[in-house]
């Protein structure tokens, strides 16, 4: 094996670890040039938990009469694969932007590793929406694997880039440490990979309608959600990204929901 691929296995097994629950990097030395690379994996690992939980809903199936313990084994496990990790940043970041404080305490909160009030019922009807669109979509037939696929690449897709671009909130952080060895190459590789991905869904889906929809669904949370996190945080940090993961997942699952209703029928 050549030295670059063991560089990019090493950057692989780093996001696998940071990004979800499996131990695999425990020997790779963290740089922030390999903290930047593990940005590109960010699809790549949104498109694994896909196929996970595209198996396990399909084996669910076929275990339980009950469609809403499907749906809900499909949201619990999604948190399970991740740890968790991303919904504490939008726990975070409910608890701060509730706070009705200033710019500055409410950063200090997002720091904070209290759990206030707001954090948990945001959670609550963040999973409740989630759960109930996928409950929808289950009642009329299997959900795809494609459609797994985009509501949890998509949101991964606008969090690396927010990652890359973003300006950080803090001059410390997770944020600011990833963002450090981000370079214009990886940034040019990183449009590429998107494009990629594009092209791949539009041949894997027989309504390109539909993955069209979703991609415009998207790039408008995207854009609100950045004009938010600027204007409430002055700047990304790491609980930002993760909300924006959450919120955008929970985004695309009620709009492929919708779309089934009322593009499709």
């Amino acid at each position: 094996m050549g030295r670059g691929m063991k560089e990019w296995l090493s950057i692989a097994r780093m996001a696998l670890q940071f990004f979800t629950i499996f131990p695999a990097a425990k020997t790779v030395e963290w740089t922030e040039r390999r903290a930047a690379r593990t940005i590109l994996c960010l699809p790549f690992i949104g498109l694994g938990i896909a196929g996970l939980l595209f198996l396990f809903s399909f084996a669910f199936v076929n275990i339980f009469a009950s469609t809403a313990v499907v749906a809900l084994f499909i949201v619990l496990a999604g948190i399970g694969l991740t740890g968790g990790l991303h919904l504490d940043g939008w726990m975070d970041v409910s608890d701060a932007y509730f706070s009705r404080r200033e710019r500055e305490k409410k950063l200090a909160i997002l720091s904070d590793p209290h759990i206030g009030s707001f954090a948990v019922l945001s959670l609550l009807i963040l999973l409740a929406i989630r759960w109930s669109s996928i409950y929808e979509l289950l009642l009329k037939g299997s959900i795809p694997l494609h459609m797994f696929a985009i509501a949890l690449v998509l949101p991964r897709w606008t969090a690396g880039w927010f990652l890359m671009t973003g300006q950080t909130a803090k001059e410390t952080g997770l944020a600011s440490y990833f963002q450090k060895g981000v370079t214009s190459s990886l940034k040019k590789r990183y449009i590429l990979q998107i494009l990629l991905f594009v092209v791949f869904f539009l041949t894997v889906t027989e309504n390109k309608l539909i993955v069209l929809c979703l991609l415009l669904a998207i790039a408008l949370f995207g854009t609100v959600y950045r004009r938010f996190i600027q204007t409430q945080f002055g700047g990304i940090t790491g609980d930002t990204i993760g909300a924006e993961i959450e919120g955008g997942e929970t985004w695309l699952w009620v709009s492929i929901w919708l779309l089934h209703v009322f593009v499709m029928g």
